[in-house]
């Protein structure tokens, strides 16, 4: 099997099992709370990191439901261990900064699209089936333990990132609050 269909079986199985991760397992509250706090919150004082306890769980179970299906792939396809490992940490690190909803409202703003009631939904899933495309293209071609390291490290880097960046976020909208007296 070419590694080109290897990569678009694991898009198909990453595509579906994301469906299933995203809209069926995924519960009510990591659903309300992941992407908390609100831009009005940051003003008032909210930690930027509250919703993380929420998103990491809700990252937790999609992350398992897809190794179950890039397991099932498995049966159909080369795919290794490397390769299931990094897809897996592209899939979820970029799931969970993407589901903390700030790039979204930021996209938003940049688009000008604030009336678009689908707008922040339609843009989330966007977002992820861009990852899922890269995480696809890498599991057919990372392998062994360095190409995993390699993956994990630009993962942590990319979560790294994006806590530094609600850090500043927060900072920003508190010092931006109108002041209350």
């Amino acid at each position: 099997m070419s590694t080109a269909a290897t990569a678009a079986i694991t898009f198909a199985a990453l595509y579906a099992s994301h469906q299933v991760g995203d809209h069926v397992v995924q519960s009510d509250w990591a659903a309300t709370t992941k992407a908390a706090p609100s831009a009005e919150e940051l003003a008032a004082g909210v930690p930027p990191w509250t919703g993380w306890s929420a998103c990491l769980r809700h990252v937790a179970s999609y992350t398992g439901t897809q190794a179950v299906a890039l397991g099932l792939v498995c049966f159909v396809a080369p795919l290794g261990i490397a390769g299931i490992g990094a897809a897996l940490l592209v899939s979820s690190s970029t799931h969970a900064v993407i589901d903390r909803r700030w790039i979204v409202r930021r996209l938003i703003r940049a688009k000008r699209c604030h009336g678009w009631r689908e707008g922040p939904y339609l843009i989330d899933q966007s977002l992820h089936m861009g990852a899922l495309l890269v995480a696809s293209v890498l599991a057919p071609t990372v392998g062994g333990v360095m190409g995993v390291l390699a993956v994990g490290g630009a993962a942590v880097a990319l979560v790294a990132a994006a806590l530094a960046a609600e850090r500043r976020l927060g900072a920003w909208s508190r010092s931006a609050a109108p002041a209350h007296g």
